[in-house]
């Protein structure tokens, strides 16, 4: 029996469940025979092509790590590329990503609630900054929250109704899976296999746990004035 002292992250659902989807996201990307490539996208400054995954680097990301660690990690209810969301957009803008279905739309139209987010493939977050931006500024008569994610950097913004997003300090949260991700990939390697429980540890689980479905109800009743017992 080990000595080691167990730690709290060594029972941490939550550290537990991200690791899963890593480890889940890894092997895909061993099964399409990526594992190279995706080095050369964590270590330097490449970034993830279609052309290896035989997908757009978007979807690719988007099915086997966004969309899981939303469902799995954070326990929402999602619709990817909404076209009737409520509060619905202006007519003439974009269509997000993907909606949290986890609030009723009766509820989100009663409290003029959008909850959306965006996702780009990897090291191309700065780029879902700027639709979020888009987005937040076509409509200031909603409440507003946004996840937005590049796979690697999370983030969380936090725009309540009528204030501009310039006079706002974004994000409200945010947590990185790539030094987890480096981590991990070696799951594809002949290498010494990684220890799990060192891998949990090593997630963030505190900067993760502000994007589960319970904290963000917490920001919606503390920045909104929301009850959301009503939910």
């Amino acid at each position: 029996m080990s000595n080691r002292p167990t730690t709290l992250n060594d029972h941490d659902p939550l550290a537990h469940t991200i690791l899963r989807v890593l480890e889940d996201f890894i092997d895909e990307v061993g099964a399409r025979e990526c594992t190279a490539h995706f080095d050369k996208v964590v270590d330097g400054k490449y970034f993830l092509k279609g052309k290896h995954l035989i997908q757009k680097p978007e979807r690719f990301t988007e099915d086997h790590l966004v969309f899981p660690m939303l469902r799995r990690a954070f326990g929402y209810s999602i619709r990817p590329q909404p076209k009737q969301y409520a509060p619905r957009w202006p007519r003439g803008g974009g269509v997000p990503d993907f909606c949290i279905t986890s609030i009723p739309i009766e509820a989100a139209m009663q409290h003029d609630l959008r909850f959306f987010g965006e996702v780009k493939p990897p090291k191309k977050i700065e780029n879902a900054r700027n639709d979020v931006v888009d987005y937040l500024d076509s409509d200031l008569n909603v409440n507003a929250i946004a996840i937005l994610t590049d796979g690697f950097e999370w983030e969380l913004w936090v725009r309540p109704k009528g204030e501009p997003i310039d006079d706002l300090e974004n994000p409200y949260a945010a947590a990185n899976l790539k030094p987890s991700l480096k981590t991990v990939r070696t799951r594809n390697k002949v290498t010494t296999p990684y220890q799990s429980h060192e891998v949990r540890n090593n997630i963030d689980t505190e900067a993760f746990s502000n994007f589960a479905l319970d904290a963000v109800l917490d920001v919606i009743e503390t920045e909104f004035g929301v009850d959301t017992n009503s939910f």
